[in-house]
């Protein structure tokens, strides 16, 4: 990922943590960069494409992404996205001793006290001493929270991402295996092939999951069922809710708030 940008530190190391808050329109590019402290990226409403040298992640309102310090990263928001990142020190990290997976990129689950600490990180109520504690527990809620294995796994083929990150980004639900080939240049038939070893999925199977997806950061901020059903593409709200237990294991309403 070349031309990255170094971003300086956003606290003291005696300090240990820090954060930011910052809004997105749909479509918007943050690009290659990184930080010298560990990142914590959560977005409170919208779904952000993260892209590190290595790998890509859809990350949705119900998942949190840790990026260890100076691992260059960029991201694209496929929906208008509010976004909290909050920013560790290598020595906050290190008094979190269980943390071992602190040099790996990983996702967790945003779970309700997941989202309750990194909100209190943002509020000026709390004092300084026990926001500490809060970024403290939050690493170690890090250290304990199993990785999950992305619900989107996002092409390495640059043709193939292309035509995908077109699909996302413009919300082409209705794009036919054809017109994404077109975008990829290149035929149906080799377009099919080389999807599904990349992704592991057909592009019809994946599509599917990327409307899952999408689903989640429109169910995390109260749009009715049905409404999300039909918004995306899905001939009824059963047929959602069907595709959403056998991708998810849960139903839609459980990701309402």
């Amino acid at each position: 990922m070349p031309g990255s940008i170094d971003k300086a530190p956003r606290h003291d190391e005696s300090t240990g943590w820090s954060s930011t808050a910052i809004s997105y329109q749909r479509g918007e590019v943050d690009p290659p960069h990184h930080h010298i402290e560990g990142q914590l990226l959560f977005a409170s409403r919208g779904v952000m494409l993260v892209e590190t040298e290595s790998d890509r992640w859809v990350i949705p309102p119900q998942r949190a992404l840790w990026l260890p310090p100076l691992h260059i990263h960029s991201y694209n928001l496929l929906s208008q996205t509010d976004l909290r990142a909050v920013y560790f020190s290598s020595s906050l990290i290190a008094e979190c001793t269980n943390f071992t997976k602190s040099n790996q990129v990983h996702v967790i689950t945003a779970t309700a006290l997941v989202k309750e600490l990194i909100a209190g990180l943002f509020d000026e109520n709390y004092r300084r001493q026990s926001q500490r504690k809060m970024s403290l527990l939050l690493l170690e809620i890090l250290s304990e929270a199993p990785p999950l294995t992305t619900d989107l796994p996002m092409p390495h083929d640059e043709r193939l991402f292309r035509a995908a990150k077109e699909l996302l980004v413009n919300q082409r639900w209705e794009a036919s295996l054809s017109e994404l080939a077109f975008i990829a240049t290149m035929s149906e038939r080799t377009f099919s092939r080389l999807f599904i070893k990349d992704t592991g999925f057909s592009y019809r199977t994946w599509k599917q999951r990327a409307r899952i997806c999408a689903s989640l950061d429109l169910l995390a901020n109260g749009i009715p069922i049905k409404q999300v059903a039909y918004q995306l593409g899905f001939s009824c709200p059963a047929s959602f809710t069907a595709a959403f237990r056998f991708i998810l294991g849960s139903t839609p309403r459980d990701f309402l708030p």
